[in-house]
Order: C-alpha cells, then structure tokens, then sequence
C-alpha cells in the first residue's frame, strides 16, 4: 500500500517538450530559405571578389547553422521527452542547441574578420555591377 503512495507522486518530467511546435515547422522553412540566400551570395561573392557579399554569405552560412542545430534540438527534445535518463526533461537540449549556436556564431566572426584583414594586404578586384545586383536579391 505504500508503494501506491508512492505512485501518485510520480509524474513525468516532459514539460510539453513531447509534442511538436508551430516554431519546428516555421524554423525548417526559415533555414531552407537562409540556405538558399546563403550559397546564392557566397558564391556571387567568390564569383564577382566582393567580400561584402561574401561576408554576408557567411553571416546567413552562421544563420543557417545556428538554426539548424536548434532544429535539431527541437526534434531530440521532443523524441526523448518520455526518456527517464533525462530526470527533469529535455528542455535544456533547446537551451545547449542555443549556446552551441552563439559559439558557432563567433566562429564565423571570426573567420569574416580574418578574411577582410587579408584582403586589406591583398586586394581583389569587385566586379562591382554584379556584386549589386545579387546584393538587391538579399
């Protein structure tokens, strides 16, 4: 009788991470999109020598990849929200997706920053009229 006591008292620890959200789908949408956008003006910037499409290349690529791992912690948080490994749920998956985002972001930072100090010493040539007209797509 004490074990069925003890029964009531237990409860699962979801929190509503097991049901699937508007924002999942909407996120999906959001990084087909940035996709896109992203290999669209990486390779104009490659293409035409701009850096400033290029750089925004790499900001939508960090977008993208931010994104991308916060998707997917939507989808792992909701699979595992029944695991009793997880004792008080998945929702801080969402939350690591988030900082494991930020880091990634300052990666490509990084990497822009890089980029445009070298081309400070060495320069290329911007097909300028192209490099706009890919810039107006964005």
């Amino acid at each position: 009788m004490h074990f069925d006591h003890l029964q009531l008292w237990q409860h699962a620890h979801t929190f509503g991470q097991e049901h699937e959200r508007t924002g999942e789908r909407r996120t999906i949408i959001v990084i087909v999109l940035t996709g896109i956008m992203m290999v669209v003006e990486v390779a104009a910037g490659i293409v035409f020598g701009s850096m400033a499409l290029l750089a925004d290349g790499l900001h939508m690529a960090s977008h993208a990849a931010a994104l991308s791992i916060n998707g997917l912690a939507y989808i792992y948080a909701r699979q595992h929200a029944r695991d009793s490994s997880y004792s008080f749920g998945t929702g801080k998956v969402n939350s690591l997706g988030g900082f494991t985002g930020a880091v990634l972001l300052a990666v490509f930072a990084t990497l822009m920053a890089w980029e445009s100090t070298k081309r400070v010493f060495h320069p290329v040539e911007i097909a300028f009229n192209q490099a706009i007209a890919v810039a107006v797509l964005d």
